[in-house]
């Protein structure tokens, strides 16, 4: 019986200026191609959920963004109990440029609630969750003024 369980983490980074959250677009060669969904990916052997994290960022936008928090907002485990993945909200001053690695095809800076289509089947799933969006609204109107809506 494999007792391996794969660990994974990823994020939604809210520039607290414009109160968006950046997204990318997966490259046609990875599994569910073109779809829209956060920045992360697999942990290495003993690493962090926060390391992996950091790594990732470094991997598809090509450096880590200066972080004002890093905010664990959800953990999903599977049924199997074979697969963890936790997401943060990062947030970051402002809006920036990433340097895409050829993981993705795209990033979009998007409002909350107007997510790009068609969504990735696991962040379709946290961003229809009625507590993980909750959750995010918590962060976002705590960290971001006088902006949404």
């Amino acid at each position: 019986m494999d007792k391996r369980i794969i660990k994974a983490s990823g994020c939604l980074v809210l520039a607290t200026d414009t109160g968006r959250i950046l997204m990318q677009q997966r490259g046609a060669e990875a599994n569910h191609p073109r779809t829209w969904c956060f920045f992360g990916g697999k942990s290495y052997k003993g690493e962090r959920p926060i390391q992996t994290l950091k790594r990732e960022l470094e991997e598809e936008i090509g450096m880590i963004p200066d972080m004002e928090k890093i905010i664990p907002v959800h953990q999903y485990t599977s049924g199997d109990k074979k697969f963890v993945y936790n997401t943060f909200v990062v947030l970051v001053q402002e809006e920036f440029l990433p340097v895409l690695n050829n993981e993705s095809d795209g990033y979009a800076w998007i409002k909350v609630n107007n997510w790009p289509r068609p969504l990735h089947p696991g962040v379709k799933n946290q961003l229809f969750n009625k507590e993980f969006i909750k959750k995010v609204q918590t962060v976002i109107e705590s960290n971001v003024s006088g902006i949404l809506n």
